[in-house]
C-alpha cells in the first residue's frame, strides 16, 4: 500500500498495522506530534468522510489498498478557521431564540414550528463545530471551565433544555416553548460567543 502524505510519496508507516484504520491512525498520530491534523482521507481515489473512517476502513486488509492518500493542515489553523465560522454567525443566535419566542407567546405560534426546526439543528452544528475544536486541541472539557462552570456542564445543560423544548414542540405546548427560548436558550445562545472565545484563548498553548 502506498501511502501518499501531503501529495509527497515519502512517508512510511512504522511497524505493522492490522487494517488500513490502523494506517490512518498511525498516521494521525505521527501528525498530532508535528502539531498537524487529518484534513482528507481517500483510499484509492475515493474519499472517505470523517464519519465513515471506522465504518469503511476498520478490519480492511492494507493488501486490499493500493494507495492510500493523507491531506493535513495545521492543526491551529484548522481550529481558528472553525471558530471564524462560528464567530460570523453566533451572534444572530440570541436574537432569533428571543424572535421565536415572541412568535410562540403571540397568536400564530405555528409559524414558529419550521423556523424552530432549523434553529435546533444550526445549534447542533455550532456544538459538533466545537466538539472538532476541542477534540483538535486534545482539551478536557470536565475540566475546561467558564465563569467557574465545566465547558462539559454547560453542554449538557443546554443539552437538556433543547430536550425539553423539543418535548414542548412535540406536546405543542408553545407558551412552555417561548419560555425555554426566552428564559433558557436565549442567555446560552449568548453563552455560546463566551465559549469560543475561551476556545480560542486555548490555541496557542496547545499547538506549540
Amino acid at each position: 500500500m502506498d501511502v501518499i502524505l501531503d501529495s509527497a510519496n515519502n512517508y512510511t508507516i512504522e511497524g505493522d498495522p492490522q487494517d488500513v484504520f490502523s494506517a490512518v491512525g498511525a498516521i494521525s498520530e505521527y501528525l498530532r506530534q508535528e502539531g498537524r491534523s487529518i484534513l482528507s482521507i481517500r483510499v484509492d481515489g475515493a474519499e472517505i468522510a470523517p464519519e465513515q473512517v471506522t465504518e469503511r476502513l476498520k478490519d480492511m486488509p492494507t493488501a486490499n489498498v493500493a494507495r492510500l492518500e493523507i491531506g493535513s493542515e495545521q492543526t491551529a489553523k484548522l481550529v481558528e478557521d472553525c471558530l471564524q465560522g462560528l464567530r460570523e454567525y453566533l451572534p444572530e443566535l440570541p436574537n432569533i431564540c428571543r424572535s421565536l419566542a415572541e412568535v410562540f407567546q403571540g397568536e400564530k405560534p405555528d409559524e414558529g414550528f419550521d423556523p424552530f426546526v432549523k434553529t435546533a439543528e444550526l445549534w447542533s452544528q455550532i456544538k459538533s463545530r466545537e466538539a472538532l475544536v476541542t477534540n483538535a486541541l486534545e482539551l478536557d472539557t470536565s475540566v475546561l471551565l467558564l465563569n467557574d462552570k465545566s465547558i462539559n456542564a454547560i453542554h449538557n445543560e443546554l443539552n437538556q433544555f433543547l430536550e425539553e423544548a423539543a418535548q414542548a414542540l412535540e406536546d405543542g405546548d408553545t407558551i412552555l416553548l417561548g419560555d425555554l427560548l426566552e428564559y433558557e436558550l436565549a442567555p446560552r445562545a449568548e453563552q455560546e460567543i463566551e465559549i469560543v472565545a475561551l476556545l480560542q484563548a486555548q490555541i496557542p498553548a496547545s499547538s506549540d
